[in-house]
């Protein structure tokens, strides 16, 4: 069911229906929608993807305010696989998942006792997650965000988010200026955790690589724009991800499409350049 609120003749309006996902005939704990400030409504269907999916995610559907009506093709909501404790675990979004629009791009908790961040860019209609979530904080034990968790954009890049979950915990992400509108990573401002290295370097694990999915930790100088590049044994390179990066941290490369075989990634930032060897084996 899809109500519109008419304050001038103070009743609700009833509107065409919000479609949904494959067998899924509801929107359970979680599901949420954002406004884009112009003419479209998203509608995020937590807790049900498509599970045929190479890469689940979750479904999502626009709405047109001006037609009202909706657009009957699925968008891709959250994806289902994201950075966890370190690890690509998969994780539904559920209780706690929160949504806002900002700077011409959805932001998203996914909940469900996640730390998951994300960030939708409809233009390439893709996601992207940023840095997770907090997990250890002021609460004096390890808190992800499930019920209650919320979310809001202050403006200049800032954000503030609830984990919930019987916890006070209030924290603040920062995306650098610049980063908005591209399709880059970012880092938050807060308590760094996760991996810290003594110099300059990062890794990436595991290696060999089986599942597709890695994890690249990283310390840098400073903190700054930085672009991660796989090379196969000719020196081509097969592929690219550009992120805003803090001093040190961790993102998620989705690397399925390599074949079995042996690579070269490369990390360029402004003060390093550095190379690691990968072993591909599927």
């Amino acid at each position: 069911e899809f109500y519109r609120y008419n304050p001038v003749a103070g009743r609700w309006d009833t509107l065409p229906e919000v479609p949904y996902g494959g067998n899924a005939k509801k929107y359970d704990k979680g599901s949420f929608l954002v406004y884009d400030g112009v003419n479209y409504i998203y509608a995020h269907q937590s807790k049900y993807y498509d599970k045929t999916q190479e890469n689940p995610h979750h479904y999502m559907f626009k709405y047109d305010v001006a037609a009202d009506s909706w657009y009957k093709t699925a968008l891709p909501g959250m994806p289902v696989y994201g950075l966890e404790g370190g690890r690509i675990k998969k994780k539904k979004s559920a209780d706690g998942a929160a949504g806002v629009w900002y700077g011409g791009n959805l932001y998203a908790l996914k909940g469900g006792n996640t730390q998951g961040f994300f960030k939708y860019f409809p233009g390439a209609d893709t996601w992207h997650q940023l840095d997770t979530v907090p997990g250890n904080g002021s609460f004096g034990k390890k808190k992800r965000v499930k019920s209650g968790g919320d979310l809001v954009a202050y403006g200049g890049g800032a954000f503030f988010a609830l984990k919930g979950n019987k916890c006070y915990e209030l924290w603040r992400y920062f995306e650098p200026a610049g980063t908005c509108g591209s399709p880059l990573a970012a880092n938050r401002s807060g308590v760094q955790t996760g991996f810290k290295a003594e110099r300059s370097g990062f890794r990436v694990s595991p290696n060999p690589l089986a599942n597709g999915w890695a994890v690249l930790r990283y310390s840098l100088p400073k903190p700054g724009p930085v672009v991660v590049t796989v090379f196969d044994v000719a020196g081509r390179a097969v592929q690219q991800q550009m992120l805003a990066a803090n001093r040190a941290g961790a993102v998620a490369l989705d690397l399925r499409k390599l074949a079995s075989g042996v690579y070269l990634v490369r990390l360029d930032a402004s003060d390093l350049t550095q190379t690691q060897k990968l072993v591909v084996q599927k």
